[in-house]
């Protein structure tokens, strides 16, 4: 094979960890992607690769070389897309970032269709509640909730989510239903321990301002899938997101309270992906099927809709 061919087979090897993965992949056997790494490695006169007998781990020198290669392959792939023009079929792996909470409620359950739709295109989805460097993790889109922070992306918005006070029905019943956002000092209040203020509730005060109100609570935790557990099982009241909550509300597991106190506050959702000249055609292809999806809106918004009519 060559440097192309080496090239292909590194990075196999650097993003599944695993000659034999990346040797399925590229449809050799293990014993021949180990001898391209070998030659590789003896080329560039460095050790890219660190072998164990559970993973292959990428040294710095492999991380660096990782990062250059895997953009030099996107550049050739989405030219020879552009070259084709629409009869270009979307394929190879695509690597997609997603918080957890709102990737297993909003994006897993789309995976089906899509790949459905490009059946030459393999996924590798990756959760992490922490906004992760793409280029460096060798990410190709991410799906974020908030505001864009790097700026060196490009973004397609997907649509917003709004935040929402509920909590069981049992929960209510043993502690009374707050009428007014100062109620919530006397309630137990379900905490997530993350940086964006999720724990100062906004509301809407007479004159139209925003309140914005510190609760307190005997649970706090990293991850929403936890709280909404604990949500659900009556411990306490929650702010949370409509995406996570709209079927709870609509077979009543949850009741919304304090509706006409809420402030009219939103969260972003965007799409994003590194800046390239070419963007690859799976990229594009992913891209645009979330779009689809979410817009001119977001199908939680609608189940949020139906709820309040009901």
């Amino acid at each position: 094979m060559n440097r192309l061919g080496e090239m292909e087979a590194f990075v196999a090897v650097a993003q599944s960890g695993s000659f034999t993965i990346a040797a399925q992949q590229l449809r050799l056997t293990p014993s021949a992607v180990s001898k391209l790494m070998g030659r590789l490695e003896d080329r560039l006169g460095t050790r890219l690769l660190q072998r164990t007998t559970r993973r292959v781990n990428l040294t710095a020198e492999g991380r660096a070389y990782f990062e250059q290669v895997r953009g030099i392959l996107a550049e050739i792939e989405a030219v020879e897309a552009s070259v084709g023009g629409a009869e270009a079929e979307p394929r190879g792996l695509l690597r997609v970032n997603v918080a957890h909470g709102f990737g297993m409620m909003q994006i897993v359950p789309l995976i089906p269709e899509f790949v459905a739709r490009h059946p030459k295109i393999d996924v590798h989805i990756t959760f992490a509640d922490h906004v992760v460097d793409l280029v460096a993790e060798g990410e190709d889109v991410a799906v974020r909730v908030g505001q864009l922070r790097d700026e060196t992306l490009m973004a397609r918005r997907l649509g917003e989510h709004r935040r929402i006070v509920c909590a069981a029905p049992d929960y209510l019943a043993r502690h009374g239903t707050p009428q007014r956002p100062g109620d919530l000092l006397r309630h137990n209040c379900l905490l997530f321990d993350g940086p964006d203020g999720l724990n100062t509730w906004p509301f809407r005060r007479a004159d139209g301002g925003i309140e914005r109100l510190p609760v307190r609570g005997n649970f706090r935790t990293n991850n929403g899938d936890a709280i909404f557990r604990m949500l659900l099982a009556g411990l306490g009241l929650c702010f949370a997101a409509d995406f996570a909550v709209a079927p709870a509300l609509r077979d009543g597991r949850l009741v919304a309270v304090l509706e006409e106190h809420a402030a009219d506050v939103t969260w972003p959702i965007h799409v994003v992906y590194p800046a390239k000249k070419h963007l690859a055609a799976k990229v594009r292809a992913f891209v645009d099927f979330l779009v689809e999806k979410y817009t001119p809106r977001p199908p939680w918004a609608e189940e949020i809709t139906d709820h309040a009519r009901g």
